[in-house]
């Protein structure tokens, strides 16, 4: 049995389409609102993050790193004149290390001088406390930021070059490390490259969107919610490079959506 179909008027036919090219704007409309929305909620969440993080450092810094310097002096003065007998010099010993300890995780939570000194400052500290003795040599190529960055914009950059330089330390097993950072027709640049043993980029990527390779995964995420890009080039062998670009007008999704 066949079914005749009935050719359709042109006017109809125009018409038709034009609805469905309606329905697929509003289709489209709704999804990008959906987005935003997202975007909006995912960047609050990070700004409380960062508040914590700012406040727990500072606790730890002035609180308990000015306790345990307290409880140290306090230990020399009750101690006997002269050489301190064995189980007051351990005492010692465990209040340095436990200032020592308080002061890094304090640093690594949110470092000080990012917010009194500016983003040029951490940067130069953030590299120089990253080279080790018989590791990479790590080399900063950056001026003029605190300029042209907001707090907020520095605080992300910051974030993302600790990622990025964590991560080369960690796999690429590299014998120099640069980063980069310049501005460029109202957008922030940045460029992390190293001479390492390189890797397979569509690998790391897959990986990095499957949630095991959380460094490269939260970089992507963090520079995606400021309307950014995030590239990575590599191959085994040829080092890597991670390309990351910001814009830097307003790109907070909250003040596009209505």
């Amino acid at each position: 049995m066949s079914v005749d179909l009935l050719p359709m008027d042109p006017k109809q036919l125009g018409d038709h389409l034009l609805q469905l090219r309606q329905e697929q704007e509003r289709l489209f409309s709704r999804l990008q609102r959906g987005e935003l929305q997202s975007r909006r909620l995912a960047r609050s969440v990070w700004r409380v993050q960062e508040d914590e993080r700012r406040r727990l450092a500072r606790e730890l810094h002035d609180g308990l790193g000015q306790t345990l310097t307290a409880i140290r002096h306090r230990i020399e003065q009750i101690a006997p004149h002269g050489t301190p007998p064995a189980a007051v010099e351990e005492a010692l010993q465990l209040c340095d290390l436990a200032i020592s300890e308080t002061r890094a995780l304090a640093r690594n939570l949110r470092p000080q001088i990012l917010d009194d000194l500016g983003l040029q400052a951490a940067l130069q500290w953030l590299t120089r406390t990253a080279a080790v003795d018989g590791g990479p040599q790590i080399s900063l190529d950056a001026s003029g930021l605190d300029n042209v960055l907001d707090g907020e914009l520095r605080t992300l950059v910051f974030r993302v070059a600790q990622e990025a330089l964590n991560n080369a330390l960690k796999h690429a097993q590299a014998q120099t490390i640069v980063l980069r950072l310049f501005e460029r027709a109202r957008m922030l640049h940045i460029l992390v490259v190293d001479d390492g043993i390189g890797c397979d980029t569509a690998a790391a990527l897959a990986q990095g969107s499957q949630g095991l390779s959380s460094g490269l995964s939260s970089m992507r995420e963090r520079v995606r919610l400021f309307g950014g890009q995030l590239q990575m080039i590599s191959a085994p062998g040829e080092g890597a490079q991670i390309r990351i670009s910001l814009p830097l007008v307003d790109a907070d999704p909250t003040s596009s959506a209505s």
